[in-house]
């Protein structure tokens, strides 16, 4: 073995792991490895494809596998089998890493199963799993250079974001591996290099001195685009450098399955019955393998696609239909690949191909996508010269006849397809390749960052200016300065960053300031930090002057920083990405100087302050009763109608009442207003960087509940308050909520014994808190539901109505979609809720719609024919508004969001999906 590390690509595929290498004293050898893997349940086989698909074992079921990570099985074996147990198999995890509603962290996989004893993983451990599983194949193989210790490339689409990136990176870290990160595109061009070399360039430019080449990427869950400018010089020199990568199209072969699945249900079943969630899953990995069959070479007529029954019915209950040539032709071709010219635009429709959760793309067209980004990044030019298709998919030679077709209908020069003998290596070679050449032994493909990166700002004259940190093209490693621009930063406040990437339109400066419009800017996920050391309650937030400094890392992930200037030692704050999901993810700008949102009162918010302390600092012989009574009126007075307090205002304002709680037991008065304000002014309990701390101050003082038990009007504000800031409590502070009030709400039969301590009133009060707590195991809040239920039978109010809408809602307020209560429970909710009489249950035309809203997803969906029924009330009730939402897919409005916290948020916080 070599003294010099080898270099080790690995394509980290939705449907296949590939690996390839190659020791740098002989480039030319680029080898893939073959992985060991469980073919059968006895037998274990080396190949180079390593499905990307892991499976649990039932307890009774035995497998040789000496390879796996108990309890999981990876490989060919484990899709198979998960073929027929789908509650036990874990697919397209890489699809879900890049999903921002979802808690990427928890174990949340196999999703939409409730199979109680089958184990569970988050999208990163099962990705990081796949990873471990290729560790250690390949130190067994090569025991005198463990993967660790090699240089490692692993590829990720083009359009990940940053937080996808790091999410990538912390699952290979998780398997023991430190890696660079490439375009998967990227690697496939340079596996083209490597196999055709200059003579493949010349042969692209022709007698031409430039040149461009679309390289079109379909994997299992991902199609990757990308633009190739090759140009040679007059001194007869040919450069290479990546133009354009394409938006993020969660698009692939997993569609094509989804579409042909969809057509075999149909058959299957007599509309509008539908495959519960598991079987549906069944369907849709036997359509795959049919669609693999029929596309391949030597393809037979049809093939059967068989769904098995369940329980007892296992055999009996079995449905088969057959899937034709011609049906998957027509369906993967005119769906997928259909004819499209150049100017042709993207369809945006309410709905997708969609069924397991994931946000597929709207549009399934591949070639309408292509023919879009092509003409957003290249306006003047006619079409490419090159065409470079990558990917599964284009096995089957239709596809790849298809795609030649449509590019080369766009009237542009002469196309040349580029000979890619083997798509399912190319990425991984090109990986290998690519390591090589940052060696210096290959040709390295420039262009630099794909993006630009603005930092939003607000400037004289302009609503919505950003500030650009690193310019598009920007190098692997170089820092840049946003010069001439050095801005005032709070320290020990909380500080947050609209971020903004460009892909087209002007190549700005670092420092230069710009209007970012929505045809050349996308909104990326904010950044939000704590800066410095937190201020208490009584010292004024500091400021120091800091610029904006940035680099896009030699792994391929995005590094910000604010770095004090003029200093001896300047200190550096770094901005994280969130990498959790979007799920507490709120946007608001900063301003140029970030001057706080209480400068344009002055003298008023001191005052604001100072009325605060009055009432809750040291205690004073001069404040009366009174005050304290109207210091909620007093704060209006001086900084104008609570309705349009800002966010950093009520922020600003917590910090001063929060931490005196301990002032709060000085009467019943300053018990209920201190709960008043404090819930005000942390609503919805996140959206600021410090929120974590400011929620986590209150969290132990639910336990204490009221010193005053005997004011309503104090239980009244205090469960006021839990309910506004509930999106901030942690799961663990959410269930020890529910631990305190269940005895309280639960059903008799319970027997749960009610703490003495704790004597809150009244119960509806607890009620609508706890359908708030979103953040709890679907099973914990199916409990409460039924709670709820039970009290309907002999208690007419309205509002159980309305709690049981908030539990059963299919899209959350604010927690990861896994916690949404089964479809199956909600359904038997509905069918109490459709024997009310509505106009006698105000509340009914809300919960209905809340529970039967359509989300795409087939694992949170209740069945068709209740949501028909329930539509059918709703025209009756007078809501034909709502009608739309439970029949077809349409996006949760803002507002809608906001009165689930049962009023409007505070002025410049924006919920994101």
């Amino acid at each position: 073995m070599p003294a010099s590390r080898l270099v080790v690509g690995i394509d980290l595929g939705t449907t296949h792991t590939v690996v390839a290498w190659a020791d740098p004293e002989r480039p030319s050898e680029v080898t893939p490895f073959a992985i060991p893997q469980l073919v059968s349940a006895s037998q274990i086989d080396d190949r180079p494809l390593l499905a990307s698909f892991l499976y649990a074992p039932v307890g009774s079921e035995v497998t040789d596998d000496s390879w796996g990570d108990q309890p999981w099985t990876i490989g060919e074996y484990a899709r198979r089998r998960g073929q027929e147990v789908p509650s036990r198999l874990v697919a397209s995890a890489k699809s879900w890493l890049c999903h921002g509603a979802v808690d990427r962290t928890a174990p949340i996989l196999p999703w939409g199963t409730e199979a109680g004893d089958a184990p569970r993983l988050s999208p990163i451990e099962a990705s990081a799993r796949i990873l471990k599983h290729v560790r250690r194949a390949w130190d067994a193989a090569h025991p005198a250079a463990p993967l660790a210790q090699q240089q490692v490339v692993l590829t990720v689409p083009a359009s990940f974001d940053q937080a996808a990136r790091e999410l990538t990176l912390r699952a290979a870290a998780l398997a023991g591996l430190s890696v660079r990160l490439l375009e998967e595109p990227q690697a496939a061009f340079y596996d083209f290099l490597t196999r055709s070399g200059d003579a493949g360039l010349k042969a692209v430019l022709g007698a031409e001195n430039d040149a461009l080449v679309l390289v079109c990427d379909v994997g299992g869950g991902t199609t990757d685009l990308t633009l190739i400018r090759v140009a040679r010089s007059p001194d007869g020199a040919l450069a290479v450098d990546r133009v354009a990568v394409g938006r993020h199209l969660l698009l692939g072969g997993d569609n094509m399955d989804l579409a042909l699945a969809h057509g075999c249900e149909q058959r299957l079943l007599d509309p509008p019955a539908r495959l519960e969630p598991q079987r549906f899953a069944e369907l849709t990995l036997a359509c795959r393998a049919a669609k693999e069959r029929l596309l391949g070479a030597r393809a037979p007529e049809s093939v059967p696609v068989t769904v098995l029954g369940s329980g007892s019915a296992l055999i009996g209950g079995s449905l088969t239909t057959r899937l034709e040539q011609s049906e998957v032709e027509r369906v993967v071709l005119e769906g997928f690949f259909p004819r499209a010219s150049r100017d042709a635009p993207v369809q945006r429709r309410r709905t997708g191909i969609v069924a397991f959760g994931l946000p597929y793309e709207q549009d399934p067209a591949i070639t309408r996508h292509l023919a879009s980004f092509f003409a957003r990044h290249a306006p003047d030019a006619r079409g490419p010269r090159g065409l470079l298709l990558n990917g599964g998919v284009f096995h089957a030679p239709r596809l790849a006849e298809r795609v030649t077709e449509v590019v080369s209908a766009w009237e542009g020069p002469p196309l040349e397809l580029l000979a890619n003998p083997d798509p399912d290596l190319a990425v991984a070679r090109g990986a290998v390749a690519f390591g090589l050449a940052l060696a210096g032994r290959g040709r390295r493909i420039g262009g630099g960052a794909a993006h630009g990166y603005y930092i939003g700002v607000e400037s004289e004259g302009a609503a919505r200016s950003a500030l650009c940190v690193v310019p598009r093209g920007a190098k692997e490693g170089e820092r840049h300065v946003a010069a001439g621009r050095t801005l005032a930063l709070r320290i020990g406040r909380p500080v947050r960053f609209e971020l903004f990437a460009s892909d087209s339109g002007p190549v700005h400066a670092p420092g230069q300031i710009v209007v970012p419009d929505d045809e050349h800017f996308e909104l990326l996920p904010p950044v939000a930090t704590t800066l410095g050391e937190s201020v208490g309650a009584n010292r004024e937030s500091a400021e120091i002057n800091v610029v904006l400094e940035g680099e896009l890392s030699a792994i391929g992930t995005l590094d910000l920083a604010c770095v004090e200037a003029a200093a001896t030692a300047p200190r550096r704050f770094e901005l994280a990405f969130e990498l959790r999901g979007t799920e507490t993810a709120v946007g608001s700008r900063v301003s140029e100087r970030p001057r706080d949102s209480t400068r344009p009162f002055g003298r008023r918010f001191d005052d604001a302050c100072e009325a605060i302390q009055r009432v809750f600092g040291k205690g004073r012989s001069d404040v009366k009763p009174r005050e304290t009574r109207d210091l909620m009126r007093e704060l209006e007075r001086l900084l104008g109608e609570r309705r349009g307090w800002s966010a950093d205002l009520c922020r600003q304002l917590f910090d001063v009442i929060g931490p005196k709680h301990k002032a709060r037991r000085r009467s019943a008065d300053h018990e209920r207003v201190y709960w008043m304000l404090a819930g005000f002014c942390l609503r919805p309990g996140y959206g600021h960087a410090l929120d974590p701390q400011r929620t986590g101050l209150l969290a132990p003082l639910f336990a204490e509940g009221l010193g005053f038990g005997d004011e309503s009007r104090g239980w009244q504000q205090f469960f006021i308050a839990w309910r506004r800031v509930a999106g901030g409590l942690k799961e663990d502070d959410q269930r020890a909520i529910r631990d305190l009030v269940d005895p309280f709400v639960a059903s008799r039969d319970q027997n749960l014994k009610k703490p003495k301590s704790f004597k809150p009133q009244p119960v509806f009060e607890l009620l609508e808190l706890t359908s708030c707590l979103e953040r709890l195991p679907p099973e914990r809040r199916a409990a409460l539901g039924r709670w709820t239920l039970e009290r309907t039978w002999t208690d007419r109010d309205p509002r159980l109505w309305a709690v049981l809408g908030r539990i059963g809602a299919r899209v959350p307020a604010y927690a990861s979609l896994h916690h949404v209560v089964a479809p199956r429970i909600v359904e038997g909710w509905l069918d109490h809720l459709l024997r009310e009489k509505w106009q006698d249950v105000p509340t009914a035309a809300r919960a209905a719609l809340q529970l039967a809203r359509v989300t795409g997803d087939r694992a949170r969906d209740v069945n068709e024919p209740v949501r028909r029924e329930v539509a059918r009330h709703l025209e009756q009730a007078g809501a034909p508004e709502w009608v739309r939402a439970v029949l077809e897919l349409v996006p949760v409005e803002e507002t809608e969001r906001a009165e689930f916290f049962g009023e409007e948020l505070p002025v410049g916080l924006r919920l994101l999906e």
